[in-house]
């Protein structure tokens, strides 16, 4: 047993360092061939994505975030969104909340405004 985990993690190693290479060989060749239209080194960078991700998911890694994206996915699907008359109606609490604050705000603002000028004198 402890045979085939040594494999696999030579072999998850392996892949990782094949991907790191990829990777690099992408930006020399995104740099190299910079003459070259955008549209095409974009088209290059969407094969070399896919195939970067093709080999990390295979890796021991790989596999545990697919199932990690798998099951928040599901979780996802738990959860009970509000209906829009439900989100009309908190949207226009906080925007009442927001103008009520900023309402009191001004008036502390424009108090220590006045006494600050009192105090100064300089009380226009």
């Amino acid at each position: 047993m402890e045979n085939i985990n040594n494999q696999s993690s030579k072999l998850d190693k392996l892949l990782w360092i094949l991907a790191l290479l990829l990777l690099a060989a992408g930006v020399f060749a995104n740099y190299y061939f910079s003459e070259f239209a955008w549209s095409l080194r974009f088209a290059g960078w969407i094969i070399l994505i896919c195939i970067l991700i093709g080999i990390i998911a295979v890796t021991a890694q790989g596999k545990k975030f697919w199932v990690f994206a798998k099951n928040a996915r599901m979780e996802l699907l738990k959860v009970v969104w509000p209906k829009r008359d439900e989100v009309v109606k908190i949207t226009m609490v906080i925007a009442g909340l927001v103008l009520v604050t900023s309402i009191i705000m001004w008036g502390i603002d424009s108090v220590l405004l006045w006494a600050v000028s009192w105090l100064m004198g300089k009380l226009v």
